[in-house]
C-alpha cells in the first residue's frame, strides 16, 4: 500500500481545504500516472500540518521570512558550496570538467545568481 506524504508548515502553505482537496487529488493522479490504475484504490495521500514555529531550518523556526532571504542564510549557503567544491575538487578527475561545471552551476544556483 503506498503512502504519500506531505508535511507542510500549518497555515502557511496551505491555505484552503479546497488547496488540500486539490493537492490531494493531484498527487495520487501524478503517482498513478507512473504506477498505474491498479495502486489507485490502495494508495493513501496524506498533508501531515506542522504548527508555526514547531518546523525549523538551519536551527530558526519557521516562517522566520527575514532570517530566509537575509544575509546569515545566504552566508550558510555560501559556506556549505565551498566545503561541496572542496569535496568534489579533492575527488580527482571523478568526472573531470563535468563534474567542475556542475559545481559552478550548483554554487551560482544556492548562491543566488
Amino acid at each position: 500500500m503506498p503512502i504519500i506524504t506531505v508535511q507542510v508548515i500549518e497555515g502557511v502553505v496551505l491555505t484552503s481545504p479546497e488547496q488540500k482537496r486539490e493537492l490531494l487529488q493531484k498527487m495520487t493522479d501524478t503517482f498513478i500516472s507512473v504506477v498505474g490504475e491498479v495502486a489507485r484504490p490502495y494508495t493513501y495521500c496524506i498533508i501531515q500540518e506542522t504548527p508555526v514555529y514547531e518546523w525549523s531550518i538551519a536551527g530558526k523556526p519557521l516562517p522566520d521570512l527575514p532570517f530566509l532571504y537575509g544575509s546569515e542564510y545566504a552566508g550558510m549557503h555560501r559556506t556549505a558550496n565551498q566545503i561541496m567544491r572542496s569535496f568534489i575538487e579533492s575527488q580527482g578527475d571523478g568526472g573531470g570538467q563535468d563534474s567542475q561545471a556542475d559545481a559552478d552551476r550548483a554554487s551560482k544556483i544556492w548562491e543566488g545568481g
